[in-house]
């Protein structure tokens, strides 16, 4: 047996140490049979490395069955090891236990594979004969994993000791292998759309002819709560045993149990709100559950409100539930009108933390209807609710009302359309979304690979998911004769070819020209907030890396005088430019290293000095910290001298030369 620094890679959330479990650290490689590979909920030892099953409910995830692989004993102990070294060796744990299924499938395929010639699955690569049969095994989605996971067990041989495939037996399965090409996002059919849209719109339109009764439904439940609470009475609703008198005997100055005669029911038919509630969530009398469908109704408008938004502003999920109640905007135009905007932060490949998207004036209503719905929730908690939330909270804000049992949080961090639709029938009529061969024809045009899916087909229903929302808005800008370079600042991408991805195979669909005018002269204003920003904070918040003033003396003339349309006019002639970076903003239209990804080349840690078009933000501080954290943490994980080890350490190094500058 062989000794090596190996120890249980998955984290156990709970008051246990690590350490302390009989899981932790096996005492070889392989491990002797009586080893523990898993505990229970108590921390006791549960799964032996010799048992068939090893389960592992207390991280979440059911285990690994090996006894029903059907393998040869001799490929079954194979199989083991390379399962139990994913497990305890830390360049090849895929970050959650739960991942690891996919590669216990592939890996048990191979053992039947070798067991079907009479080898064991480490003869397998002295066999070239039998390429062909392993690599058509597998779907070509899968084909990809194959060879990447046999790559990275070629690295940890001198751990496994053994190996399945040499680099030569790797070369003829990649030269075998299926190009797998990802089926795109679906362009959501025109009619479809619409159908999705009205829904969304109609849950709005009665949310709103019911708000006051609806609020005032919600507060007097509040206040019901907040009194037997603070009372101490057991039964702290209003609606559960209202007619049962309570015992002050002990306490007669106690105020009697706050109580609504006639139960939920009543409650809800007086204060005029049984109707809605039944009409949109299937509302039927329950005392057990009696506020159940409030609170789903609550969330109904809210993810119909969200819906409408994402439709609207082609950002991305993320982005969206990053939204604050102040995210709306108006921007009076003299040539335009108001041009609405929703003002956010977007990280993923262009930082930005003051990010716009333009967007119709009637998504106003909907960030109207989820600030409301956020701060009655907020009021109803009885969760420590940090200042800067209570005073701007989420829009997107979880079911965290005190009469649930379980809470989502003071921000949402997941969302599924698919779900929404899915889980509302009542709203999401199934006929509406049912694919006509029209729908089929215009969905298949834009996205000829959706045939793959099983729903797609003419009688089927459209299956939604949340992504479909924007590039159904970026073709839609693409066929208007948007700028390309217009709607690469709309969608946040770093390079074109992103945006362009998006927007391959469009055929139809027009916006009208005062859409497309107004995206484009908020790309040129979203500049010309930049240029004002750098030079207003010059001395506060924004640092030139090569101590020298990038602003011509005209154009802080401009500036100093509030001569913005002039500014404008300079930026669509492309003669200024303040480019959102890393570390804070570039002054250069194009530059091949980019800055967005990587910091390296503006601080000049490539040996050519800080570049001379930077400009240090210092607001940027705390998620530059956090990455340098990150950097840091994987750093330590990775083999010294790497590409990616360099990359890192430069990277580093970079945000060093940032802190330094700004400190």
């Amino acid at each position: 047996m062989r000794q090596h620094a190996l120890r249980f890679c998955c984290n156990l959330t709970s008051a246990y140490d690590a350490s302390e479990l009989a899981n932790h650290k096996p005492p070889a490689f392989p491990p002797p049979g009586g080893f523990f590979v898993s505990i229970d909920q108590d921390g006791k030892p549960l799964s032996r490395y010799i048992d068939d099953f090893w389960r592992f409910d207390v991280y979440g995830f059911c285990g690994f069955n090996f006894g029903n692989q059907s393998l040869t004993p001799e490929n079954n102990e194979l199989l083991k090891q390379l399962i139990f070294l994913h497990l305890y060796h830390m360049p090849l744990f895929p970050g959650k236990l739960r991942s690891l299924s996919s590669k216990f499938k592939l890996f048990s395929k191979l053992c039947k594979i070798a067991d079907s010639h009479n080898i064991t699955i480490d003869q397998l690569y002295r066999c070239p004969q039998l390429v062909n049969d392993v690599i058509t095994t597998f779907s070509p989605q899968q084909q990809g994993s194959l060879i990447g996971a046999l790559n990275a067990l070629l690295r940890a041989e001198d751990i496994l000791g053994w190996k399945i495939a040499d680099t030569a037996f790797i070369e003829q399965l990649s030269k075998l292998q299926i190009p797998y090409i990802e089926i795109q996002n679906a362009y959501i059919p025109p009619r479809i759309w619409i159908s999705l849209i009205k829904s969304t719109e109609q849950v709005m339109d009665e949310f709103e002819r019911h708000q006051n009764a609806f609020t005032n439904v919600w507060t007097w439940i509040v206040e019901a709560y907040k009194h037997n609470i603070g009372s101490n009475f057991t039964q702290k609703s209003p609606f559960i045993d209202p007619l049962r008198q309570t015992d002050n005997s002990n306490n007669p100055s106690r105020e009697p149990r706050r109580v609504y005669p006639g139960g939920a029911k009543a409650f809800f038919e007086d204060f005029g709100i049984a109707g809605l509630l039944k009409r949109w969530v299937g509302y039927v009398p329950n005392k057990k559950h009696e506020l159940h469908a409030l609170s789903a109704y609550a969330s109904l408008v809210r993810d119909c409100a969200f819906t409408f938004i994402l439709a609207h502003s082609i950002q991305r999920r993320a982005e969206g539930l990053s939204l604050r109640s102040d995210c709306f905007q108006i921007d009076k135009d003299p040539t335009l009108g108001n041009v609405a905007l929703l003002v956010g932060e977007t990280t993923k490949t262009d930082p930005d933390s003051d990010a716009r998207w333009v967007v119709p004036v009637s998504v106003e209503r909907a960030v109207k209807i989820l600030n409301h719905l956020s701060r009655i929730r907020l009021n109803t908690t009885f969760q420590a609710i940090p200042k800067e939330i209570q005073s701007n909270p989420y829009l997107m804000t979880g079911s965290i009302e005190c009469w649930r049992a379980g809470t989502s949080g003071l921000k949402l961090s997941q969302w599924d359309l698919g779900k929404v639709v899915k889980n509302n029938p009542m709203v999401f009529e199934v006929a509406e979304f049912t694919i006509t061969e029209e729908d089929y024809k215009i969905a298949y045009q834009l996205t000829p690979l959706l045939k793959e899916k099983p729903w797609f087909k003419v009688g089927g229903i459209w299956s939604f998911n949340t992504h479909q929302l924007r590039r159904t808005l970026a073709v839609n800008l693409f066929t208007s004769k948007v700028p390309d370079q217009v709607i690469q600042w709309m969608m946040k991408h770093k390079t074109l070819q992103q945006s362009y991805y998006y927007g391959r195979n469009y055929t139809r669909q027009r916006i009208n020209d005062n859409a497309t005018q107004i995206v484009v002269t908020e790309r040129y204003r979203t500049v010309v907030r930049n240029l004002v920003e750098i030079t207003e904070n010059s001395l506060r918040n924004t640092v030139y890396a090569t101590s020298k003033n990038l602003i011509s003396a005209d154009v802080l003339k401009l500036i100093k005088e509030n001569e913005h349309k002039k500014l404008e006019s300079l930026v669509k002639k492309g003669q200024v430019i303040a480019r959102p970076t890393l570390l804070g903003f570039c002054m250069t239209n194009t530059c091949e290293y980019g800055g967005v990804e990587s910091a390296v080349h503006c601080a000049g840690v490539d040996g050519k000095g800080p570049c001379k078009d930077a400009v240090f933000d210092k607001r940027n501080g705390n998620k530059l910290k956090s990455l340098q954290k990150s950097n840091a943490d994987e750093l330590k994980k990775l083999p010294k001298n790497s590409p990616r080890h360099t990359k890192l350490k430069h990277e580093n190094e970079a945000i060093e030369v940032y802190f330094h500058a700004t400190s």
